[in-house]
């Protein structure tokens, strides 16, 4: 409502009083706005579609080749690391004087001087879909590996083999449709996110046209009221184009779904040459290792970047490393250093136990219910809920403050803890519990006796995960705090749209280490608590 009625020019704050529809038609006709849009809706179905598919095919060959314990080990920094650091680290690689162009110059290219090239970022928002699917495959892989695990592919293997079915065609007539459904939600959140993006793509997107949600940004950092009901009326553009897509996404994947019921009904089994199956496997392979190669050296990047001193164009490496950067900027890096460490470590603590009591205590119509709304944060588009949510703040005045910082990064930190927590939460043997009830122990001993010691590594899992969440939240810190608490991202975010490539890659390499020293700490402890429990080898490879 803090978004809908602004939109149509109601503001009573500002003393708009009157309905109208003046401002929705205002921004409709301003130049580049179909533009926006279009790219919105490109970059957004684009990154989602090649991340979410070569995820799928990855999931049918590792079955065969059984490497999910390697790629475990290469999606872990991806997944640990914010999204500013991603594109961060892609816009130092893919940049005219980036490493790819350096590892070509000059004795390919020719070229002893960076090139006059739109490459990021690039006028169709390629650069953007890049650093986007970098960094939703990894996503979408702990989400679908984890799926995978809780299903009992073997049986489905023999009915597959049975029915005289190869293994991709028999994957998309018995399997996908059990993986595609339990996969949704996640998918409808990374499309979300996509398409409302703003700290990614104030780096890596076109400023002319930019992106809707760049646009209905700026519009928002106007003190002019007009330019404040201009971006309400964004906001409501922009929750109309995440339903549109999301209702695209649904329809083709219904659509899909519905042709291999036909095919399934004709006895069409699919199964084409051993020679272009193997073809097509290595050249999903290549891409797999393509965005992940270019995920890893991008990182790799920003860290170079932060310890350089000199780095000459076409040299491939520094001439000169130095620490100069932070000597004169380490000061200003402790407040958002330490604003990002105690935001994180309290709203994943206080969303990590919300999320205990909800799987534990709620009853399960109720649960199913209400976790829709629980999940709307990632559903809607940033841009609108949150300027909502900025207009109720300010009437409640309670806006800036650091308990409000906290409970803005809540409401984004818990629904991803409850998505990566609720499957093996709820997938429990409950015949550990019903053996301390044999006990007369009371619900609560139980919980914290028997299941909060066995949940220990998912628990421990979904805290590193909430908190790398938290401090990657670059929106949520602007609007709740007014602009005036500073975190790495937000730091992240002005240095690397100010051209200082070694201040913006310290930022990202401080952004970097901490959600890792979070995930190592975490694995530690895990590893030291539980090394006797032969229960938790279920959840290794």
């Amino acid at each position: 409502l803090g978004v809908l009625f602004p939109a149509f020019g109601w503001f009573p704050i500002y003393g708009k009083s009157e309905i109208t529809i003046e401002f929705l038609l205002r921004l409709f006709n301003q130049p580049g706005f179909l533009q926006s849009s279009w790219l919105t809706m490109f970059t957004a179905l684009c990154s989602t579609f090649v991340a979410y598919w070569i995820s799928i095919f990855t999931f049918i060959f590792s079955q065969k080749l059984l490497f999910y314990s390697v790629l475990r080990k290469i999606i872990a920094p991806l997944i640990s690391v914010p999204h500013i650091t991603v594109a961060i680290g892609v816009l130092f690689l893919i940049q005219p004087s980036g490493w790819i162009s350096r590892s070509f110059s000059p004795w390919a290219t020719g070229w002893q001087n960076p090139p006059d090239l739109n490459i990021a970022p690039d006028l169709y928002g390629f650069s953007l879909i890049l650093g986007l699917i970098v960094k939703e495959i990894p996503f979408l892989l702990l989400v679908g590996f984890a799926i995978i695990r809780q299903t009992d592919l073997k049986e489905y293997r023999k009915q597959i083999m049975s029915l005289g079915y190869g293994p991709i065609s028999g994957w998309f007539h018995v399997i996908h449709p059990i993986i595609a459904k339990r996969m949704r939600l996640s998918v409808l959140i990374v499309l979300c996110f996509a398409i409302s993006v703003v700290d990614m793509a104030l780096i890596l997107a076109p400023s002319i046209p930019a992106p809707l949600a760049i646009k209905i940004f700026s519009l928002y950092q106007s003190p002019d009221v007009t330019s404040q009901l201009l971006a309400a009326s964004g906001a409501l553009y922009l929750l109309i184009i995440t339903l549109f897509c999301c209702s695209v996404w649904i329809f083709f994947g219904k659509g899909f779904e519905l042709s291999f019921r036909i095919f399934s009904y004709r006895g069409f089994r699919l199964c084409g040459l051993t020679f272009l199956r193997n073809l097509f496997f290595y050249v999903i392979l290549g891409f797999l290792t393509l965005f992940l190669v270019i995920g890893l050296l991008s990182l790799i990047s920003a860290c170079i970047w932060a310890f350089v001193a000199v780095w000459q164009y076409p040299s491939f490496f520094p001439q000169k490393f130095g620490f100069y950067g932070w000597q004169v900027g380490l000061t200003s890096y402790i407040e958002p250093f330490i604003n990002t460490l105690m935001v994180g470590i309290i709203s994943s603590s206080i969303a990590t136990i919300s999320a205990i009591i909800w799987l534990e205590y709620s009853a399960k119509f109720t649960s199913k219910f209400f976790e829709i709304f629980i999940y709307l944060p990632l559903l809607l588009p940033q841009t609108g809920f949150l300027f909502g949510l900025q207009v109720f703040l300010i009437r409640l005045n309670l806006d800036g403050i650091y308990t409000t910082i906290v409970w803005a990064h809540y409401l984004f930190v818990f629904p991803y803890i409850l998505l990566t927590l609720g499957p093996t939460w709820r997938r429990l043997d409950v015949r550990y519990e019903l053996l301390g009830a044999s006990f007369r122990l009371s619900k609560l001993q139980r919980l914290f006796l028997i299941k909060i010691p066995l949940m220990m590594i998912p628990l421990l899992t979904s805290f590193a995960i909430g908190f790398s969440v938290s401090s990657a939240l670059y929106l949520p810190t602007i609007f709740a705090g007014n602009g005036n608490f500073l975190t790495l991202t937000t730091e992240a975010v002005v240095l690397a749209a100010n051209g200082s490539r070694q201040a913006a890659g310290i930022a990202a390499l401080l952004q970097m280490v901490l959600p890792l020293l979070i995930f190592i700490f975490a694995g530690i402890y895990a590893g030291y608590k539980t090394r006797n429990f032969n229960y938790f080898k279920i959840f290794d490879d």
